[in-house]
């Protein structure tokens, strides 16, 4: 191999290394874009907040008003796929978004939604 070719190789090989992509889906390991976070020169911390998303297949049964049941309520069960979108959060010592230097972390204001789903009519509730 050329030193042209090497030095091109040890280039990019540094450039994964630095950016943490070249095994995980975000920054140096994390879940979050570089983008999602700020650094404290003050307090050598580093702030990363994020939405985020997940899809699972999921059966859930509920009941609805109806006036036309004797007890005014209505069984549906709901197949299809329950999406729920919440915003993740975590503080770190240093620069970067590492898992064994988070100080804290969270994860709140979950919203469910669904799509691609059935509803069945199970009946009046007893």
């Amino acid at each position: 191999m050329s030193k042209r070719a090497l030095v091109a190789l040890a280039a990019i090989i540094g450039l994964l290394a630095l950016t943490g992509t070249a095994t995980a889906g975000g920054w140096a390991g994390s879940r979050y874009a570089k983008s999602d976070c700020t650094y404290s020169r003050d307090t050598d911390t580093l702030f990363c907040e994020a939405m985020f998303t997940s899809e699972e297949s999921a059966t859930a049964q509920f009941g609805v008003s109806d006036s036309t049941c004797a007890s005014t309520m209505r069984l549906i069960r709901r197949t299809g796929v329950l999406v729920t979108t919440f915003r993740g959060w975590g503080l770190f010592a240093g620069r970067t978004p590492v898992r064994h230097k988070e100080i804290v972390g969270n994860e709140d204001g979950f919203q469910e939604s669904w799509r691609d789903f059935t509803d069945t009519d199970l009946g009046c509730s007893p």
